[in-house]
């Protein structure tokens, strides 16, 4: 087990007392601390996701009083990733907050403008089961399903149209993941997210699902979508859709749990190991559907980052930054120092 930094019993008694469950909050105490160098200047404008805005707003002011000579400036005009990368693109920024992952069309609007891939730098884990907050995905089922677990193979041939796991046909009875008697020839019905939305990219979460679960692929036609209405957001009515259908299955967060649903523990492989989603494990990246969030920067092929921005992501990846990051109140999880030294290890 990794070194904790101690917290004192407030301050645990806090975070044990919040509705969301976010309790693995503590830094590694191995990570590297930031000193900073002798002399350094220039500017530096992030825009992006508006939960991470707090956070990178705290990087900024942290870093700024140990480099007095610099000017971080994060701008309050944009409420999403998507309005960052556009500003990006257009040369008005220098880095976008993502709190997902870049969506396919993103990609090919950089690589169109650019002539190369953009570097997105792993700043954070996410959350465990804040609301709001890039946090892990669960697998809910009736409590009255017998199955207990599932490994993303057979996920895929759940959600997806290709199967790109490998799958040999889509699963569509309870009987195809060894339910017996009265279960086998009972149907599954998939309850989701709306899969595209008007701008014609899907939300985060489902994009998240169909480029981690799914590698590339796309949700089948027939999910039954949810979509945010008054009193009941898209992923709170997929959980209620399950509990009131004992042949349902859907994805949420573990924060949207309801009586009368249960959670699957997930694997990668058939192989295993099978993990439940602790808070201890999603910080780990152990349960394979947890999520981390990003600053995503524009460096050409072969050429390092610029002093401000380096030095700007050596401090967000030290034990001073990721102190920052456990006392946020979107709960996002500290990187280890593991975790830490490969995302570093990918920035130039």
């Amino acid at each position: 087990m990794l070194p904790l930094v101690r917290r004192s019993a407030a301050a645990i008694a806090l975070v044990l007392a919040t509705a969301s469950a976010d309790a693995f909050a503590d830094v590694d105490e191995s990570l590297p601390a930031y000193a900073p160098p002798a002399s350094l200047q220039g500017t530096l404008t992030c825009a992006g996701g508006d939960t991470m805005q707090a956070l990178t707003t705290s990087w900024a002011r942290a870093f700024t009083r140990l480099n007095p000579r610099t000017q971080i400036t994060v701008s309050g005009d944009a409420k999403l990733s998507a309005d960052g990368f556009a500003a990006l693109l257009d040369g008005r920024v220098d880095c976008v907050t993502f709190v997902r992952e870049p969506f396919p069309a993103e990609r090919a609007a950089f690589a169109q403008t650019f002539g190369h891939a953009p570097l997105l730098v792993t700043v954070a884990n996410g959350s465990y089961a804040t609301k709001s907050s890039t946090h892990a995905i669960a697998i809910f089922v009736s409590a009255a399903n017998p199955l207990a677990q599932l490994d993303l193979t057979q996920l895929d041939a759940i959600l997806s149209k290709e199967r790109r796991r490998g799958a040999p046909a889509a699963i569509t009875r309870w009987g195809q993941l060894g339910l017996t008697g009265a279960w086998a020839d009972r149907p599954v019905h998939v309850y989701s997210m709306v899969r595209v939305r008007e701008t014609g990219n899907p939300s985060g979460i489902v994009n998240f699902l169909q480029q981690r679960a799914l590698r590339g692929g796309t949700l089948r036609d027939d999910v039954i979508e949810q979509r945010d209405k008054p009193g009941e957001s898209a992923l709170q009515a997929i959980v209620n859709r399950v509990s009131e259908d004992a042949n349902g299955i859907g994805y949420s967060g573990f924060g949207y749990a309801v009586p009368g649903v249960k959670t699957l523990a997930l694997a990668e492989t058939p192989a295993g190991p099978f993990f439940t989603g602790t808070p201890a494990e999603v910080a780990r990246r152990d349960y394979p559907l947890s999520r981390q969030i990003y600053l995503l920067f524009e460096p050409a092929p072969g050429k390092t980052l610029g002093p401000i921005v380096h030095e700007f992501v050596r401090f967000i990846l030290s034990r001073q930054g990721q102190d920052i990051v456990a006392d946020d109140p979107m709960h996002f999880i500290p990187l280890s120092a593991a975790q830490a030294a490969t995302a570093a290890a990918q920035t130039p």
